[in-house]
């Protein structure tokens, strides 16, 4: 019994001398200074994009962003490496079909429709070349 009583005495005040190093810690802490000099990293892009750049990050953002990414697999492919050449046909083709029954083509069909209506080739231009930025 007085063994228990050792240890759990032992115990309260182990974690009263922790909880007080802990406050006297936050209490005591100076964050470091901000130097002005030093160049801050650019987190939020590449904020070195040519004015087609910037105008196909736009229309990225405005109608691709929701099902594809720029790098990675999403719900629709990434677009980083798409060849140029086929996208500019098959968004500019005005044959507005949907067979339903054609699953695998849906998603071309579909771009199809919505975005020949849309996008000039000149929008599609401006897109591939931020998509392969």
């Amino acid at each position: 019994m007085n063994k228990i009583r050792q240890i759990l005495l032992f115990s309260v005040l182990l974690i009263t001398a922790l909880i007080g190093f802990i406050f006297y810690h936050i209490k005591t802490y100076v964050p470091p200074a901000f130097d002005c000099r030093i160049p801050v990293p650019a987190f939020c892009g590449n904020s070195d994009l040519t004015e087609n750049e910037t105008e196909g990050k736009e229309i990225f953002h405005s109608n691709c962003a929701a099902c594809h990414k720029k790098n990675a697999r999403s719900t629709g492919p990434a677009l980083y490496q798409i060849d140029s050449l086929v996208m500019k046909k098959w968004l500019t083709n005005k044959r507005n079909k949907i067979d339903s029954t054609k699953i695998e083509q849906f998603g071309i069909d579909y771009h199809r429709i919505k975005f020949s209506k849309v996008l000039n080739k000149k929008d599609i231009s401006d897109l591939i070349e931020y998509c392969h930025n």
